[in-house]
């Protein structure tokens, strides 16, 4: 992983780091959106109504699902959330981006904030369910871990952890967090959608394995060919 995940030189690590961001189209787009997004409802008063019909919640299974697992993804509750999304989606998502290019870096995205509403929707301890969930950290963590598992012999910087340990650790510390804001309500963890996280995380995991997959070779070709047609003869 090129910077801000590689350990090296700091001259090094900035260019990489510049030149993911410059052509990061599809991050800028998103970026886009959550801002612009958050500008309309901040200039609405931030009324209720939009985080109760586009924030996804499991108290609410109705037709309406079918756009809030998409949709709460592009809601923020404050500056600060959105903020730190999209500096999550920058440092991470560029580095896709670059690497797989735009469609995948969306595919990855949209697949996460699927997979972590779904898990959010599932897994939620008790003091979430019934209060929208909102934010892009589901898509966002499926990047991370598409990353960690696409190269996970990559040096991470500035902690010099392999990319495969670190993606091993976000998804321990998920777990954990979830655990523990079951186990433990008084904990405080229950201010974080962990479940959302790691579903996400696991969706990114899913999705770059798919990736690396070795392709099939002409033996396995040939041999598949002779099953369908033993299974359509006579």
């Amino acid at each position: 992983m090129h910077p801000p995940f590689v350990y090296e030189r700091a001259g090094t690590r900035w260019r990489w780091w510049i030149a993911d961001l410059r052509s990061a189209r599809a991050c800028w787009l998103l970026v886009s959106l959550f801002a612009g997004i958050h500008g309309l409802i901040t200039g609405l008063g931030s009324p209720d109504w939009i985080f109760l019909r586009c924030g996804l919640s499991g108290d609410t299974l109705d037709f309406t699902i079918i756009w809030r697992s998409f949709t709460y993804a592009f809601i923020h509750g404050n500056s600060g959330h959105l903020l730190l999304n999209v500096a999550g989606l920058l440092l991470i998502g560029s580095r896709v981006e670059r690497i797989a290019g735009s469609a995948t870096l969306l595919k990855a995205f949209m697949t996460g904030a699927l997979v972590g509403g779904l898990a959010q929707i599932i897994l939620a301890p008790p003091g979430q369910q019934g209060i929208p969930l909102v934010g892009a950290s589901g898509g966002i963590a499926a990047l991370l871990l598409w990353l960690t598992t696409a190269s996970p012999d990559s040096r991470t910087w500035p902690f010099r952890l392999s990319g495969r340990n670190l993606g091993r650790g976000v998804m321990l510390a998920e777990a954990g967090f979830l655990a523990a804001a079951w186990w433990i309500p008084e904990s405080g963890l229950q201010s974080v959608a962990h479940a959302c996280h790691l579903g996400g995380a696991l969706a990114g995991v899913w999705l770059a394995r798919r990736l690396l997959r070795p392709a099939p070779s002409l033996d396995d070709l040939r041999k598949e060919r002779a099953r369908r047609e033993s299974a359509d003869g006579p």
